[in-house]
């Protein structure tokens, strides 16, 4: 006999999780990110300044915290990482049953950054201080587990211990030939890979709300490749196995769609297949423009946007449901990197109509 989903009560009921408690909480919490309007404001101030505002706003803990060490850009996004990672630990804090469970599948995704992270600052060879204002310890892996992770003598020790320790394991041969050829990108693509995979293998039998997020996920699966096939053709890479480079379990683009654009002639040709998305009309733009420029910072940023966009619906269609957290989560991120790009744009003297152009409001 087939499975009914039956009302939204009975995912309710099945759920077992606080969720009307959990997602007025987070509600709260979304009432103090920053709004539309705080952004001119901030592009006209100097790092100070910047600070300054930061300290009397959601961050003013974690700016009071640090401001006697750190200050400009150091003080900006080591504030930001860790009020990031704080209200994420919040917020799983009051979550119980399967919300809970659910949201830890989802916010796995930082122990997957964090490793790709601590990978790159291991062989740049940056001190401590310049690694933990790129780390949100919002996953299971804690703040110290990243330290000690980064202290060990070697890049196949750091990966032996996540394999072993925490079953985020690499395969060897992509071991093997990072440690000749320095060159992390197989295994961050591998990661990426690996946290989706498991992300939708947890989720294979879900709740209704359950199956609207797994959905969305595989929307944000598509984004990430389109970006990834435009960087490849944009850059006239040419491989053997082009389907290594994209991720398994998109919503509208399979691996099989993806290797036959990468085989298209040009940039060009490969924007003008993308005509077929449901949603072209909303990036049309933005392809268009880097056609002429060769930039791909405006697509990136129009797929974010709608991403994003789509989060706050179908937090609205399920709002007694994961939806709504995960929706301030995606914002929670949003607002950091766009506060980082601000700081990071002053301190390279970027003017403030070149930083406005790369935020996502």
């Amino acid at each position: 006999m087939a499975f009914k989903w039956g009302s939204k009560r009975s995912w309710l009921r099945r759920g077992r999780g606080n969720y009307p408690y959990a997602v007025a909480r987070v509600k709260s919490k979304k009432s103090l990110l920053l709004t539309k309007d705080n952004y001119p404001k901030l592009l006209m101030m100097d790092l100070t300044e910047i600070a300054r505002f930061l300290g009397e706003t959601q961050y003013k803990v974690e700016m009071a915290e640090l401001a006697s060490r750190y200050d400009g850009v150091n003080l900006i996004e080591l504030g930001t990482s860790m009020n990031q990672a704080r209200v994420y630990s919040q917020i799983l804090g009051f979550c119980t049953g399967d919300l809970k469970t659910t949201l830890e599948k989802y916010l796995a995704r930082w122990d997957y950054m964090n490793v790709k992270t601590l990978l790159r600052a291991k062989l740049a060879k940056v001190t401590v201080d310049e690694l933990q204002e790129d780390i949100v310890a919002a996953g299971k892996l804690s703040n110290d587990d990243i330290l000690a992770l980064f202290s060990m003598d070697s890049i196949r020790e750091i990966l032996d211990t996540i394999g072993r320790k925490y079953g985020m394991g690499v395969p060897d041969d992509i071991t093997n030939a990072l440690e000749t050829s320095n060159d992390l990108g197989p295994v961050e693509d591998y990661l990426d890979k690996l946290y989706y995979q498991r992300f939708f293998e947890q989720l294979a039998h879900p709740t209704r709300p359950e199956k609207v997020l797994v959905n969305w996920m595989r929307i944000e699966v598509d984004v990430r490749n389109i970006v990834t096939l435009l960087k490849l053709k944009r850059y006239n890479v040419h491989t053997d196995k082009p389907e290594s480079y994209f991720i398994e379990g998109g919503a509208e683009l399979s691996i099989k769609e993806l290797v036959h654009l990468m085989a298209t002639d040009s940039l060009d040709a490969a924007i003008g297949e993308l005509s077929k998305l449901t949603y072209y009309e909303q990036i049309k733009d933005a392809l268009e423009a880097a056609k002429t420029t060769g930039s791909l910072s405006e697509v990136e940023i129009a797929l974010n946007k709608r991403l994003a966009r789509q989060s706050e619906r179908l937090s609205h269609a399920y709002p007694s449901s994961v939806l709504p957290i995960v929706d301030y989560i995606v914002r929670k991120k949003i607002e950091v990197d766009n506060i980082r790009i601000i700081a990071r744009g002053k301190q390279s003297g970027l003017s403030p109509d070149q930083i406005k152009k790369l935020l996502v409001i």
